[in-house]
């Protein structure tokens, strides 16, 4: 069969110079192997209808260069016939039109029919066919594929899409991508849209044009140091405690304090920094995230303390650390030297391994110091510190200066109407059906992706109080959203086009959210991602929005649906404290902070009365 069209959006290129990998790709696919799955693998390609339109444009420009030489077989580039075993013969048109071989000779048509259909039923049908392609494909990589160099752009090799992500973030040529690569941690950090997934994705892709430069092995972070917070301490540590020394040897995490033999009545039965940081974790996280979290970032500190301060290269305990220990430790986790940031795929204790995957963000800086300041203030509760140094300091680490305080990721009313609009004057189907009902059902109940996902039609029941849904939401904590009547409606047009009925009609275990194909499927949450973003580009190019809303919206997801719910709803006076749980937000402070958008337009309304 002939590649399949595309499907990407216009004018997105994902052939522009032809290497190795595009002939490895096209001699899998000719041995008869998946196109998405050969696209994955060899051209870095991550959705289907990607896969689909990156195959066919190699397939074409592969052609191109068959013609030019005049190889008088360029139609066999990217062409695949599989006839199953036992299959009956058709007739010869038939084969030509369910090939789409209708642009070939009556002659090629007659020997491409008798390769896959041989006199002899036992040969293997279409094994010439691939013979000539693999032949043919050999002999033009010989002449056409060139050898990617450090020195090329990242634009010749990588999509349009992407390539154009790697270059606002610097990254403009195979090298530069690959020592940013080598380096490890979360290079792709400064990559708007990519996250752990699609990175693995790109190294994966770039392994295939150019080898991974190796880096140095940093020796400041050895075996016998990095895992030793969550090791029992040695004799001779345990004995540095029990009489009180202070200090450590060298490579040592876990040091003694010499605090608890002074302290009259000890509330913990401990004897080093971490014995004494497991018991706060133990007392204080209330879920295994949190666990994670409090060790990670006790861990970091109990590294700097080591390697950082202290005389002597002996490193310091939490009881030593001061004032202007906890003011030296904030402008670190403001500006990570490089040599604390790991390589990637790095194992702790292994060389090249680092506490830190990259630069934190302003928000991961204030949560690392407001858990160490936590972390102080219940060690001195527990009497194992004397003294709490964090309550002399000024931990506030203000505002994130490029945090845009007005962006939140919402669509205005005109927006949505737009959207809606343009998804009415679409062809009915079942995709345009389920895109419907994303949109009005959460912009009403305010649900998250997974939320929505993971509902069946038996969380929703009606109550005295009128129509509610039990929601599964983060943390595992189970609420009660209610379900006013522009979800309703948008949920029983939905099910009326899946063929189920009323509400109370259809089957309790049927997904609140199907599949496009098997209205009893559930949906995973990349094809939900895929299925809103696709649409909403497609309604926002072509909307009559202001160009700046246009550019806005150009990346807008099934998130801003919720954030959506949230700004509408403090925009028509609905009480916080309504929203909150509608939410399950955690407390109102959340509330308020994301959705600071809705009260300025009563604030300009009113000053504009008094000021006009």
């Amino acid at each position: 069969m002939l590649p399949t069209p595309s499907f990407a959006a216009p004018g997105t290129r994902f052939v522009r110079r032809l290497g190795p990998h595009h002939f490895a790709h096209l001699r899998a696919c000719a041995e008869g192997l998946d196109v998405a799955d050969c696209a994955r693998r060899y051209l870095g390609i991550e959705h289907g209808h990607e896969a689909a339109t990156a195959h066919q444009e190699a397939a074409d420009a592969v052609r191109a260069v068959a013609r030019r030489r005049g190889e008088s077989a360029w139609r066999l580039v990217g062409l695949t016939i599989r006839t199953p075993e036992g299959a009956p013969r058709p007739s010869l048109e038939s084969f030509a039109a369910q090939h789409g071989l209708e642009g070939f000779s009556e002659s090629e048509v007659l020997k491409l029919y008798a390769e896959a259909f041989p006199l002899e039923r036992k040969a293997a049908r279409g094994q010439r066919l691939r013979e000539r392609q693999l032949m043919l494909l050999r002999r033009l990589e010989r002449l056409a594929a060139e050898t990617p160099q450090p020195g090329d752009l990242v634009a010749g090799w990588f999509d349009e899409a992407l390539a154009a992500k790697l270059v606002t973030a610097g990254l403009l040529t195979l090298g530069a991508l690959n020592a940013r690569i080598s380096v490890g941690g979360r290079w792709f950090s400064s990559l708007p849209a990519v996250g752990i997934a699609k990175a693995r994705r790109i190294e994966r892709h770039l392994a295939t044009l150019l080898a991974r430069e190796v880096q140095p092995a940093r020796a400041l972070f050895t075996l016998s140091a990095t895992p030793a917070l969550f090791r029992a301490p040695s004799p001779s540590q345990a004995a540095r405690a029990s009489s009180g020394a202070a200090g450590s040897a060298p490579g040592d995490v876990v040091v003694a304090h010499g605090t608890a033999a002074a302290l009259a009545r000890p509330l913990l039965d401990v004897a080093s920094d971490r014995q004494a940081v497991q018991s706060w974790i133990q007392a204080r996280a209330g879920s295994l995230a949190t666990v994670r979290v409090y060790q990670r970032e006790a861990h970091r500190l109990l590294l700097w303390l080591q390697y950082e301060r202290g005389e002597g290269g002996q490193g310091a305990t939490l009881a030593q650390m001061g004032v202007a220990d906890c003011g030296a430790f904030m402008a670190f986790l403001q500006n990570i030297p490089p040599r604390w940031i790991s390589r990637a795929r790095a194992a702790p204790g292994q060389p090249g391994w680092a506490p830190f995957r990259g630069p934190l963000s302003h928000q991961s800086c204030r949560q690392a110091i407001t858990i160490i300041a936590s972390m102080f203030a219940w060690l001195q509760s527990a009497q194992y510190l004397s003294a709490n140094p964090w309550v002399l300091v000024n931990q506030a680490t203000g505002d994130d200066p490029g945090k845009r305080m007005l962006d939140t990721k919402s669509f205005s009313e005109a927006a949505m109407q737009e959207v809606i609009r343009f998804v009415d004057a679409q062809a009915p189907s079942p995709s345009r059906a389920r895109i419907r009902f994303t949109l009005l059902f959460v912009e009403a109940v305010g649900l998250r992706s997974a939320e929505l996902l993971s509902a069946t039609l038996g969380d929703l029941r009606i109550e005295p109080e009128g129509w509610v849904m039990q929601v599964r939401g983060k943390g595992s904590k189970n609420r009660i959203a209610a379900v006013p009547g522009q979800a309703l409606h948008a949920l029983q047009d939905y099910l009326l086009v899946r063929g189920m009925g009323s509400i109370q009609a259809a089957p309790p275990t049927a997904p609140l959210l199907a599949s496009a194909v098997d209205p009893m499927a559930p949906v995973g949450y990349q094809a939900l991602y895929e299925h809103v973003r696709g649409w909403l580009a497609k309604a926002v190019r072509a909307s009559n929005l202001p160009a700046h809303e246009r550019e806005r919206l150009a990346g807008a997801t099934t998130h801003w649906l919720r954030h959506t719910f949230g700004t509408r709803a403090i925009a028509r006076a609905v009480p916080l404290d309504v929203i909150q749980a509608q939410m399950g937000h955690a407390s109102i402070q959340t509330t308020t902070a994301i959705y600071g958008r809705a009260p300025i337009k009563r604030r300009v309304d009113e000053l504009g009365k008094a000021f006009g």
